[in-house]
């Protein structure tokens, strides 16, 4: 399949960033490349019918929610429209590449591994960084978030001022890792889209975790046993030294999905007894992290507010910060405050038709002599999609990468199912469409108003 380098390269590049640290990979844009790889490699393969030219059964609804971004930023932010198309081109190219270009379980199973192989490199550089002393970092006012390691030692910020000091530079006392990257208040995180704390536990959770089960469980080998048994400890580990709470719940959750496959209902006891530990051992507690939490029932207010000021188009993709100190903290609010009611439902709908695709998957070949492979990654994409969909209830994951793999691979899944069961098929019903405009219309104008009152944000 000469789709799938593209597509594996294009994966590669925006999780891990060589870019950032290689220069190597700053003299050409191989964004650009990459997805060129990949959209050249797919109309090869169907110029060679390696494919069939099927559309996924989620492609109408990701495209209408791209193209409402887009009129959205034509109505409300016009000067930001070329950079709006680009920049959604690319999360449509990773998600419409994956899901069409991928088509048999041996190409899922490739970028399956791509992605796996990545978040397990992601959760080494991050074990690393949590396990370094703490470092001076002069903190970059022009880029939030970033800064540059200076090599002296400390305990507190109070230790980086003094006659080594760059004058007027602001200091971090944080654990500085490999690839320039170190710490935030000794919470262990990556670069780029994986900046965030909770963001990277969610993503190594879901792309790490969940696959490392899913080939453990079809290759039933002592090697792969022990190569998955070794990769969780890594990423669970990882997970705690990241201090994030949603993150712990999201492994516990990929987790425990896979007890219940193998030991039934008392498989989930047995989960979550194991995961009381690892819930006392991981996450924030104290002042801080009840202002971070006071902080996110704001800006949920403030979204809320952007909706009710433009109801249809909202405030234009990627603008809730400019309307507000901080980001949504919340992908529901996020695509609610940028492109209106008509946006969201749009949104809520591809989660929605992604998450039946992987549970029809599941509970449809549950009894087809034959399918053992396709139950066990139907069971690891629908674990992971559903850690994910919770998750993003507390992160701006609108328009996030990893959020676009998930979606294409969900409509690979659907295509690889197909080959082997013609007749598998999945769409919304009327029924689906009505329930998910009523839980969009109870959760813009009942369900966040009444939460954010009760909790004082209102």
């Amino acid at each position: 399949m000469f789709a799938i380098p593209g597509i594996c390269a294009l994966i590669v590049f925006i999780l891990a960033r060589p870019q950032e640290f290689l220069p190597l990979f700053q003299k050409l844009p191989f964004l650009y490349i990459f997805c060129f790889m990949a959209i050249g490699g797919f109309v090869l393969d169907l110029k060679l019918r390696r494919l069939e030219p099927v559309a996924a059964p989620t492609l109408p609804w990701v495209a209408g929610f791209l193209l409402w971004g887009i009129i959205c930023d034509a109505v409300r932010v016009p000067a930001n429209l070329t950079q709006s198309v680009i920049s959604l081109g690319i999360i449509f190219t990773l998600y419409a590449t994956i899901a069409h270009g991928v088509q048999r379980f041996r190409t899922l199973h490739v970028v399956a591994g791509t992605v796996m192989v990545t978040c397990l490199y992601l959760s080494a550089v991050c074990f690393h960084q949590g396990l370094q002393p703490r470092s001076c970092v002069a903190a970059d006012e022009m880029h939030p978030g970033e800064g540059k390691p200076d090599g002296r030692s400390c305990e507190m910020a109070l230790d980086c001022q003094g006659p080594d000091a760059e004058p007027g530079s602001e200091y971090r006392c944080e654990k500085v890792g490999l690839f320039g990257t170190y710490s935030i208040e000794d919470r262990v995180r990556y670069r780029g889209e994986l900046h965030d704390p909770n963001e990277l536990s969610m993503t190594i959770c879901v792309g790490g975790l969940a696959f490392l089960i899913a080939f453990a469980m079809q290759k039933r080998s002592g090697p792969w046993t022990v190569g998955a048994f070794v990769g969780g400890v890594l990423i669970v580990w990882t997970v705690i030294m990241s201090q994030s709470r949603g993150g712990l719940v999201v492994a516990l959750v990929v987790l425990g999905a896979s007890f219940i496959k193998r030991y039934g209902w008392s498989g989930l006891v047995a989960a979550g007894l194991a995961g009381l530990p690892l819930m006392m051992l991981g996450g924030r507690s104290g002042e801080s992290a009840d202002q971070s939490t006071f902080l996110r029932y704001e800006a949920w207010g403030a979204g809320l507010g952007m909706f009710k000021g433009s109801p249809i188009f909202g405030v234009g993709t990627r603008q809730f910060a400019e309307h507000f100190f901080m980001t949504a903290h919340n992908s529901y609010v996020l695509t609610l405050a940028e492109t209106g009611m008509i946006g969201f439902y749009l949104f809520v709908a591809m989660l929605a038709l992604s998450a039946k695709i992987l549970w029809r998957g599941v509970v449809d070949l549950e009894h087809v002599p034959g399918a053992r492979v396709a139950r066990i990654w139907g069971l690891a994409l629908l674990s992971s999609f559903f850690g994910l969909l919770f998750q993003i209830h507390t992160l701006s994951f609108a328009y996030h990468s990893v959020l676009w793999i998930y979606l294409g691979l969900a409509s690979a899944y659907w295509s690889a199912v197909r080959v082997h069961k013609p007749d598998f098929q999945v769409r919304l019903t009327p029924r689906d469409l009505a329930l998910i405009g009523v839980g969009c219309v109870s959760y813009a104008f009942v369900v966040l108003p009444v939460f954010l009152k009760l909790k004082g944000a209102m």
